[in-house]
Parts: structure tokens; sequence; C-alpha cells
């Protein structure tokens, strides 16, 4: 009776106890059992327990495992726990699902997947162009994964250019392109130490970006001054060959670098996220997704972003950046802001992202040498870049009676291609119209002598397919040519590595070599027009442009003034019209004694 009375009297306190109990093991139970949040890893730590923070922002006990490698995290069965477990989250084929979920990064995932670095549409559709199975070289709705085995072309392109783009898988090829692909890690991953989980980065240096880029137009190579050789190995080393290398057997020599690359500066300095990563539009070419221009932070124009803007986000990911608060950043185009550079003690600066150090940025809006009269369309690559790598006239054979590994099927398949090297140079860049009508260099891009073979092995047909292309070289200078070095320089007008003359009245070229004589055809390989303004090679972009005759001519006839007017901050170039006018009219000045080109 007493102990009836005792739970009687005591009732609700048992209840109460047994009910806090109850939750006490429901949320024991539920702690393992829930999915990760931010504040309960799955439970894939249990077993792997030892893994290390994929960075700052991405701690292990806050995000778990789950959330980026997918899988079950709600059981211990290591079978069922793995099912459906991605190893490389930032794979395109599923970033939406990963790195691209609503929580984390779906604008930059949705972005990435339409950029030029995914598609190479500007590869594609030039290479169709130039071999004569495509009518313009323009076209943003091609991509390298999709490009089918049906001719010779598409048969080059998936064996010969397939293996550089980022949404291939990583390690699913040989040597140095195993390392591309991968999606965001192609780029975002560093300590690559098999015996640890790897960490992320945005801190990214130059190599990541020459990865890729040490092909082709060579930039990523040009910046760090390294100028890809012929294949001597010269200088020799103690007997051997050079051991200057890159990937492929390839030897450099160690030139000038990009004035930005010997201040400490790497790519990511200059290109903001929309550069590298797209605006989520897909592009033809590359300078298309590419905003930046020099004169972005060297003309500066400032702006204050709204709270919302993605550039916010990367002030935050990156530790070295120390944005003061409420700052004008320079602006890139609408919505795209430089997070790096920004107005500080009335100066201008760039806040390097590996390190922090803040350089100072000339400003050049009011400098003589950067407004003459006539020059309105002159790029600063135009005089800026020191050189341009140049690789003339390669050969591509084509055997059927071999087999390839096609980089996209990853089967060896019918039909083999070599490729010869051409003769490379370093030299001054030719200059050019480019697709926006602004003057850039020019290089080869590509020339090909191809060649195909038939089942017998002897050759079954030939053809020259020769494009020039507009590119910036990233080999730019602080120090520029004089004015003459363009104005009268054959090379510079794309007509040829020669010299320039003027002959009663006529512009005369006299080429180093005699083309015709080499098989190489009627024009120097050199050479994009005649003085006469016939184009003698394809362009890569549908508007672009070697100079026309008329332009050629006003261009040489500057340089009768550059004999007295050498000088940017001339008098003459302050009143050019009337100088202009002087020049037509007055018989009895100097340099009317010189030989002119006729109108």
């Amino acid at each position: 009776m007493a102990i009836n009375r005792l739970i009687k009297f005591n009732l609700p306190l048992i209840l109460a106890s047994a009910v806090l109990s109850l939750l006490i093991v429901l949320a024991i139970f539920d702690q393992f059992r829930k999915p990760s949040s931010p504040t309960s890893p799955d439970q894939c730590l249990i077993c792997h327990s030892d893994v290390r923070d994929m960075s700052a922002s991405h701690p292990v006990k806050v995000f778990g495992c789950a959330k980026c490698h997918l899988g079950n995290p709600d059981v211990a069965d290591k079978a069922i726990a793995h099912r459906g477990m991605v190893k490389n989250p930032s794979d395109l084929h599923w970033v939406t699902k990963t790195c691209g979920q609503s929580s984390c990064h779906p604008t930059w995932a949705r972005h990435v997947r339409k950029s030029i670095m995914t598609t190479n549409s500007g590869i594609v559709a030039s290479t169709l162009y130039q071999w004569q199975e495509k009518t313009t070289p323009d076209d943003s709705s091609l991509a390298i994964a999709n490009v089918p085995d049906t001719s010779l072309t598409t048969s080059h392109l998936r064996k010969m250019c397939a293996g550089c783009h980022i949404n291939k898988p990583t390690g699913d090829l040989p040597g140095e392109f195993g390392l591309r692909g991968g999606g965001c890690n192609d780029c975002h991953l560093v300590n690559k130490d098999s015996s640890r989980h790897p960490t992320l980065t945005v801190q990214m240096p130059v190599e990541v970006c020459a990865k890729c880029h040490n092909r082709s137009d060579r930039t990523g190579l040009t910046y760090q001054g390294k100028f890809e050789s012929e294949g001597y190995g010269t200088p020799y080393k103690q007997g051997a060959l050079s051991d200057q290398t890159l990937s492929g057997a390839r030897f450099y020599y160690h030139i000038l670098p990009d004035v930005h690359y010997e201040k400490g500066m790497t790519c990511i300095d200059c290109h903001p996220a929309e550069d590298v990563m797209g605006d989520g539009r897909k592009h033809a070419h590359l300078e298309d997704q590419v905003h930046i221009r020099c004169t972005t932070c060297h003309q500066a124009k400032l702006a204050k972003p709204s709270k919302s803007n993605l550039v916010w986000k990367i002030v935050q990911s990156n530790p070295v950046l120390t944005v003061p608060k409420d700052s004008l950043l320079v602006q890139v185009r609408k919505n795209i802001f430089l997070s790096n550079v920004f107005r500080k003690d009335g100066q201008i600066i760039l806040i390097r992202k590996t390190d922090g150090k803040a350089l100072p940025v000339k400003q050049t809006s009011h400098q003589p040498d950067c407004n003459i009269p006539g020059h309105e369309r002159l790029s600063c690559q135009g005089c800026h870049s020191a050189y341009t790598p140049q690789c003339y006239g390669c050969h591509d054979v084509y055997d059927p009676r071999k087999k390839q590994l096609d980089k996209i099927s990853l089967q060896e398949t019918k039909g083999h291609w070599s490729e010869g090297r051409s003769y490379l140079r370093f030299e001054e860049p030719t200059l050019g119209v480019d697709n926006r009508n602004r003057i850039m260099p020019f290089a080869p891009g590509c020339q090909v002598f191809l060649t195909v073979l038939n089942d017998k092995g002897t050759i079954a047909r030939q053809a020259r397919y020769l494009t020039m292309a507009p590119f910036d070289p990233h080999s730019t200078r602080s120090k520029t040519p004089v004015c003459e070095d363009c104005h009268h320089s054959a090379k510079r007008l794309g007509l040829s590595d020669g010299q320039l003359s003027v002959q009663n009245g006529q512009l005369k070229t006299n080429s180093l070599y005699d083309a015709p004589a080499a098989g190489l055809g009627n024009y120097p390989l050199e050479q994009m027009v005649t003085v006469n303004g016939r184009t003698t090679q394809k362009m890569s972009r549908l508007k672009a442009r070697p100079f026309n005759r008329n332009e050629i001519k006003r261009i040489v006839r500057v340089s009768y003034c550059l004999t007295c007017h050498d000088r940017p901050n001339d008098a003459i170039y302050r009143y050019f019209k009337r100088s202009v006018r002087r020049f037509k009219q007055e018989s009895a000045l100097p340099c009317n004694s010189l030989e002119r080109v006729a109108p």
C-alpha cells in the first residue's frame, strides 16, 4: 500500500522523467542518423575521422562528407553508405547536385557549364571553318565534348584537341592531359597527396592556368617569359639535351616575361571570376568571355557594388583581401567588379590575391602617348606587346592504316594523326583589325599543311589551310617601340617579314625567302595582306581582317612625319587636323621633299 501511495503521489514526476529519458535517447539516436546540417555532420565521420578541412570555408565538422560526395550518410553499412557516392564532386556531369546545389555555388556552377573553358567552342568552330566544313568561325553553340566522328576535321578535333576542356574527367589520359579536367577542381584543387584529403583554394598560382594555356597561343608560357623553342634541345647541358623542358618533350628558352609577372602578379590578379568561369552566356571565342581590359585598371572607373553582388563573396573567400568597408571598387562592366582593385589614400591600388601585397596602379588617361590622334582604335597590346610567339606551317598527316586514342570516347579508333613541327619565332607582332574593330596583334592560328594517306600509304590528297588569329600575347612591357617601328614595318603591317620601300610612288616589299620556291604557296607564311589590300590567309574570326589598302597607305604616310616629329607630345599631334592640312597644301615642308606613297 505504501508503495502504491508513493507511486500515486510521484506519478507525474515519474512520467516526466520517463518522457525526458525517451527524448534524450531519441536525440542521441537522431544525432547519428540525421543527414548533414550546419550543426550536425553526417555519419561518414565515424569512419573517416581523420579527414582534414578542404578549406577554411569548408570545415568538415560543419559540412561532413555527403554534402559534397553524396552517398547515404544515414547508415553505418559501408556498401549502402557508399552507394551513389561520387569521388569528384566538382565534375560538371553532376555538379548541380554538389558544388552547385542551392545552398552552395549555384550561380558559378551554371556559368562554368556554359563557359568557353568547358565548350572550347572557338577551337571547334574555327577548325571547322578553316578546314572548309563550316561557313563561320563564330558559332557559340558548339562544344568539344559533343563533336561527332564524321569527317577528317572532327577526327582531328577528337584525337588532337579534345584533351583540354574542364568537363572531361581528370586522370582519364596519360601525361599532362590527365591533369586537366575535373570541373571546378581543375583550378581550385591543390595538395593532391593521395594519403590525405586534398584541399581547395581561391589563390591559384600561374602554374594552374599554364597547365592548359601552354599550347596554341601559349599565353601561359609567354607571360612567364618562356619561349617554346624548336626541338633541338639546345643549349646542351653537360653533353645532354637542355633540362628546360615542357610537357610533350618540348624545350623552351628564357626571355623577357610580362611586366605584370615581374611584379609578382598571377593570372587571377587581373582576370575576375567572370573571365574564367563565365558570365552565364555561351561565347564563340575566349576574348568574348574575357571582360577585363588594360584600361580597366589603368584608366580606372570606380563604383559601389550592391550588397548582393558576387564580388563581396569573392572578397570574403580570400584571406588576404582586406577591402576597406564602403570601398568603391574598380568596375569592369555592369555588375562585374574587381575584388582587389580600389582607391586608397587618393591612389588606385591592386592587392595581390596570393599574398596581399599592395601595388600602385599607374593611371594613363592623360598620358600623351596614350592619346595620339588617329590611334583611337589602337589597343594597348598593339604597342605594349614586346613580342608574339609565332608558330608557322604545321604539317598534319592522317594515316588510315593506324589507330589512335580518341580523347572523347577514350577508345582506340581507326585513323592516326601526326603533327610535324614548323618553324617557331618570337618576334614583334603583326597587327590587324580584330572582330571588335580594334587594332590588335595577330599570330598564326593555325597554319595547316594537310597530307592524307590512303590504305597503301601513298598520298591521297594534300591541302593548305592558312589562318591568322587576333589575340593578346601577354608579353606586356612598359617600354614601347618607337613610332617608325610600326609605321614603316612590313611585318607590323602584315605585309611579310621583309623590307618595306617606296618606288615610284608605289609601296614595295621584298620577302626574306622565296615562298613559291620553297613549296609553301604564293605568299610568305607571315603575310596576311598584299600592298594592294588582297588578303592572303583566312582569319579565325569572321569580322577580323588585315589592314586594307587605304589603311596601309595612311599608316606609311605618317612615317614621313616621324623623321622630325617622333615624340607623342609634339605639336603636330596636338593640332593634328591642322597639321594634316598643312602637309597636303604646303609643298615647301621638308617632309614633302621625300618620295610619297601615291594616293
